[in-house]
């Protein structure tokens, strides 16, 4: 008796064109595109089009956008050795160089080995005091009643965190240099990303874009490579990420090159505030609209906090500020899409889909988050999917805000922390209405942004100053 075997199922996706592929359609609604794709399957085949058959080489080139949570932990987790991260446009590459972020391999095992204790465990705690302190510094200069930026002020919130962490002193003018090549960078990044003549068009043309962002990134080097060589002649070392870079060795026991130092500080500098603040700006944005959450939040810090700053130690009692915050991951998540992983065989699919060998595989969080086989009713923020009870129900590797497998986000205990002191600090003092008029949709950038500045009216709760934090 020979074994039967049954048929792949046949993968399909929604209309592209022949000769571009998806590009055109995912310039013109990146989010909705992919929101579409579920429709067609828990694989969906995009065929990449002629120009870039064309230039691969290679017929039938596609990208295949995954669904399915199973094929999702497949291919991040299971078999993840049979896949290696896929290119990045031009600009990604030179903003990141082979930080952490962009390698592969053993030299990105190497590199996770040697930052994980940095953002884990007591090193994580240490940082309490910090955050809470910048977070109450901040709002000490809010006034009842005014109007902020709150995507503004949660990013100097998290820069000046992260600066500290970095290099172990305050930021100070250097604030705006970054903030201004971070914003240019991402434009660009999704330009190359929805353009083949944008991703193929050098860095050294001049092109008005080009010249913003490359004065606005070689400021921003200079600024590090100078800490780097004030650094390297001190006599005495700070408990900072630098220090950890400057006495770190390479596998053949040399110490690193300013350059490969240079690409980890970018890396942490970019990927460990801009994302947090993100997270800050959305779920001020939903408290904003949901008076039931918020009164429940308020109630819980009552009880949790009283007068006191949140420290470490009440992280475990905040529970419902916690399932806020899952939430709104799950709604916002700041990296919205993974990397493009690349098969380097012949793959097959939980699902039953075979992937063949140099297969681009998709895989987007938001996408996956917002899928009502997943999660019912997905557009409704409700914290409540994310009780204890909850979240056993969820099917596992639906809800991967931080990635999954090999890959998965080195900093995010760090960000957890982070998203809840800063939360549990400001809602116990203020609260953040929205104000009237404003049409806020997230921007699906290298990480989900906002598309226009969201304004808030800062409401003060009690005008009292909370007593010093109890550990």
């Amino acid at each position: 008796m020979t074994d039967q075997k049954f048929p792949s199922p046949t993968l399909s996706g929604p209309p592209v064109s022949r000769w571009w592929g998806p590009f055109p359609e995912l310039r013109r609604d990146t989010l909705g595109f992919f929101l579409r794709c579920q429709t067609y399957g828990d694989v969906v085949k995009l065929p990449m089009g002629l120009v870039i058959e064309l230039l691969l080489r290679r017929r039938d080139a596609a990208t295949y956008v995954l669904n399915h949570p199973a094929d999702i932990k497949h291919v991040l987790v299971t078999n993840q050795d049979n896949y290696r991260k896929g290119p990045v446009p031009p600009v990604e590459s030179r903003i990141f160089g082979l930080g952490v972020l962009h390698t592969d391999g053993e030299m990105h095992h190497g590199q996770r080995r040697l930052f994980l204790p940095f953002f884990h465990g007591n090193h994580v705690t240490a940082y309490t005091d910090l955050i809470t302190g910048k977070a109450h510094d901040m709002i000490g200069h809010w006034q009842d009643g005014m109007t902020v930026d709150i995507e503004r002020e949660m990013a100097r919130l998290t820069l000046s965190i992260i600066w500290r962490l970095l290099f172990g002193r305050e930021i100070g003018s250097e604030s705006d240099i970054v903030r201004e090549a971070i914003a240019v960078g991402q434009r660009l990044i999704k330009t190359q990303y929805d353009s083949l003549f944008a991703s193929m068009t050098p860095l050294w043309v001049p092109t008005k874009v080009h010249r913003i962002f490359n004065r606005g990134l070689h400021a921003m080097e200079a600024m590090i490579h100078e800490r780097i060589e004030e650094r390297r002649m001190a006599s005495q070392q700070n408990d900072d990420l630098l220090a950890l870079l400057l006495a770190a060795r390479d596998t053949e026991g040399r110490p690193l090159t300013n350059k490969e130092i240079r690409d980890q500080l970018v890396t942490f500098l970019l990927a460990g505030h801009e994302t947090t603040a993100n997270a800050l700006t959305w779920t001020w944005f939903l408290l904003s609209q949901f008076r039931s959450v918020r009164e429940r939040l308020t109630r819980e810090l009552n009880e949790v906090l009283a007068d006191r700053l949140p420290t470490a130690a009440a992280i475990p009692h905040l529970r419902y500020t916690k399932m806020i915050w899952e939430e709104s991951l799950r709604l916002y998540p700041p990296a919205w899409s993974l990397h493009t992983r690349v098969g380097r065989a012949e793959d097959h699919l939980p699902s039953g889909a075979v992937l063949p060998p140099g297969a681009w595989v998709f895989i987007s969080p938001w996408s996956v988050h917002c899928n009502a086989r997943w999660f019912p009713d997905p557009n409704q923020f409700d914290p409540e999917r994310f009780s204890d009870k909850a979240k056993r129900t969820h099917a596992p590797y639906s809800y991967i805000p931080f990635g999954a497998g090999g890959r998965r986000c080195l900093g995010e205990s760090f960000a957890e922390m982070e998203g809840l002191l800063i939360l549990a600090t400001v809602a116990s003092r203020f609260q953040l209405r929205l104000v009237d008029g404003q049409t806020i949709l997230p921007d699906p950038v290298m990480t989900l942004r906002p598309n226009v500045p969201v304004r808030m009216i800062v409401q003060r709760i009690d005008i009292h100053e909370p007593h010093p934090a109890v550990a």
